[in-house]
């Protein structure tokens, strides 16, 4: 009876997903190594109360925060003295392990923190026509160049780039982390994981893009 109701409650949302999403906002996911296409304005608050103003980016493949000051882009190094970050509309606090940010998502009266991080693999050396020639004599078109959103070095070497962030969010009184599909659902009972994987697929959710992954959540908040 009670799978019934869930799967009940579940298409009841799916009837309602328009609603409940209508005032998420959908970011872009970084097109290279950088958050944002560039510098952006925004403003960093200390603990302390004084403000930054300037310009920023952040590293997702370093996981470093970049800042304009006298006309030269700077590495953060020290964030300790950091309360929070703004680019643009959006919010970013320290993780106070090493230099990196994590980005804040409201979700329903919960945040949701992303831990932006984007790795890049070597595909091979690009020739004529945007062919990446590969071990073993084997070559592909590389369409992305073809279509001027290639990932390239000056020396023709080709990269493929694969976002693996970390999300963290407060569910049932504790903070967990998940990073995909599967681990998503092992915060979820049994009885509950075979309709969140289902809407998940109907939904095309996206484990790349936090938006997608916020949007997930917000409606198994409603189950």
């Amino acid at each position: 009876m009670k799978v019934l109701y869930f799967f009940l409650t579940v298409n009841f949302l799916l009837s309602c997903l328009p609603l409940v999403l209508g005032a998420q906002e959908t970011k872009k996911t970084p097109t290279n190594i950088f958050l944002f296409d560039r510098f952006t304005n925004g403003k960093i608050l200390l603990t302390d109360e004084r403000c930054i103003v300037t310009q920023f980016n952040y590293n997702c493949q370093t996981q470093e925060l970049y800042f304009k000051a006298a006309n030269k882009y700077q590495m953060m190094y020290n964030t300790s003295n950091v309360d929070t970050l703004y680019i643009q509309d959006r919010k970013f606090v320290p993780a106070h392990e090493g230099c990196r940010f994590l980005e804040c998502i409201s979700v329903g009266e919960e945040t949701l923190l992303v831990d932006w991080k984007v790795r890049f693999y070597y595909k091979g050396k690009r020739s004529a026509m945007g062919v990446v020639s590969q071990a073993g004599g084997q070559a592909s078109v590389d369409m992305d160049w073809m279509l001027n959103k290639g990932l390239s070095n000056p020396d023709n070497s080709v990269y493929k780039r694969d976002i693996q962030n970390t999300y963290w969010i407060i569910l049932n009184g504790q903070q967990v982390s998940f990073s995909n599909l599967k681990s998503f659902l092992k915060l979820y009972p049994d009885t509950r994981r075979k309709a969140i994987r289902q809407l998940a697929k109907d939904q095309s959710i996206n484990f790349d893009d936090p938006w997608q992954v916020a949007k997930l959540i917000i409606i198994c908040q409603n189950f």
